[in-house]
């Protein structure tokens, strides 16, 4: 799970403006809402940009938003998610392996294949174990197969987590509230 706090000088940003008492505090509301959403949006471009091969909707959907309201000046963005399944890393089976996109550049992973399980799931899987037991089936005694696991690459928190992303982040949403406040404020100032 990945939490950004990001706490901006709401006070300092708007002492000047002690007119605006109630609805300055309902556009301090919106900047920071519109903030969070578009820190969203700049997380998934952040993480594809890092080199990550994962799918930008899966990114946002892995975002939960605890909206600001007039009496909590607080918006907290969470990353939650378990690791992505190989298969979503552009998967490919070749004669040497199955080779993947996780992060710039294929890796070839010997030894592994692409199964498709009787419930339907698809995945890359790899064989555990090292000898395989004898079995009887219909009065004949065969060999059976290895037991598998199915391969995983990295979590989309894990993917945010990587520093390059978190500063890039860090510096959109800084650079990303005092002009949406701005805006917010103007919007109030030319309704009166």
């Amino acid at each position: 799970m990945l939490k950004l706090d990001v706490r901006a000088d709401v006070k300092g940003i708007t002492a000047s403006l002690s007119r605006y008492v109630g609805e300055q505090q309902k556009a301090v509301v919106r900047a920071l809402n519109k903030t969070a959403m578009q820190a969203r949006t700049a997380a998934a471009q952040e993480v594809r940009g890092a080199g990550y091969n994962i799918k930008s909707s899966a990114i946002k959907n892995s975002f939960s938003i605890t909206k600001a309201a007039q009496g909590r000046l607080v918006v907290v963005l969470k990353s939650t998610g378990r690791p992505v399944a190989l298969i979503n890393y552009g998967a490919r089976q070749g004669k040497n392996g199955v080779s993947v996109q996780v992060k710039a550049g294929r890796t070839v992973l010997r030894h592994a294949f692409i199964a498709t399980m009787p419930n339907g799931h698809r995945g890359v899987f790899e064989r555990t174990g090292k000898q395989h037991k004898k079995v009887k089936r219909n009065g004949k005694t065969i060999r059976s197969g290895l037991p598998i696991k199915e391969l995983f690459g990295p979590s989309i928190p894990q993917s945010l987590a990587n520093d390059a992303v978190e500063k890039a982040l860090m510096t959109k949403i800084r650079q990303k509230f005092p002009q949406i406040l701005k805006h917010e404020l103007a919007f109030i100032a030319a309704k009166r």
